[in-house]
């Protein structure tokens, strides 16, 4: 399976149905309908070279490899994203892309910047707002957004 243009280097298959319901039992609702559909189909996997550099799409079976088991990374940005943003991928520098499950702009894909996580000098505690912005409105535009770098 291509996303929009980009293979997968390694590619999972669909993503078992009591793994997806398990997740949204966590995340507390429903999954956005797009990124629910891609799970139906492919269950995350490595991309090659793309522009927004993303290698990992993280799937949701209990048994996906590490870095691209979604549960996983949950422990791991546990604290650190704000509690709206689920992690569904990664990039070659360690950042992430998240969907959005707050309502005002449920189902929307951003990016969070681990480097801008680090609080200034005498901050007394992270502010999780930092080093992130949107970059997709719903996760159909960001998977078209992974379009292949050219090689020359």
């Amino acid at each position: 399976m291509d996303v929009a243009g980009v293979r997968y280097e390694m590619s999972d298959p669909p993503a078992p149905e009591a793994d997806v319901h398990r997740l949204e039992a966590l995340v507390g609702r429903d999954l956005p309908g797009e990124y629910r559909a891609y799970l139906a189909a492919q269950d995350g996997g490595w991309l090659e070279d793309n522009v927004y550099a993303v290698n990992a799409i993280f799937g949701v079976r209990e048994d996906a490899s590490y870095p691209t088991n979604i549960w996983k990374m949950i422990q791991v940005f546990d604290g650190r994203l704000p509690v709206w943003m689920l992690p569904v991928a990664s990039d070659v520098g360690g950042n992430l892309y998240a969907l959005s499950m707050r309502d005002a702009d449920f189902g929307s894909v951003w990016f969070w910047d681990h480097e801008e996580e680090e609080p200034e000098a005498g901050e007394e505690e992270l502010i999780l707002e930092l080093g992130i912005e949107k970059v997709a409105d719903d996760w159909n535009s960001f998977l078209e957004g992974l379009q292949p770098i050219a090689h020359e």
